[in-house]
């Protein structure tokens, strides 16, 4: 299923896997620990750290408010 571009969601929106590996770097979160905070399987993170399969919309947009509001990410 593709997501379509519009005012809202465009393409660029989502996280390449270096930036989430820099992301997890940062804030020393473990592949572990951020399959806890998105409620995916290590397998799933794995993916995205690979580039097999791309973050949800969603998931990317939440990783950018975790970017701009880092103490949010230990409520989860």
């Amino acid at each position: 299923m593709t997501v379509r571009e519009s005012r809202r969601v465009s393409h660029n929106e989502r996280l390449d896997p270096e930036e989430l590996r820099a992301f997890m770097n940062l804030h020393g979160i473990s592949s572990k620990e951020l399959s806890e905070i998105f409620g995916v399987s290590q397998v799933a993170v794995h993916f995205w750290l690979t580039g097999e399969r791309e973050m949800t919309i969603t998931n990317s947009r939440l990783i950018r408010l975790f970017e701009r509001h880092p103490k949010l990410i230990g409520e989860f």
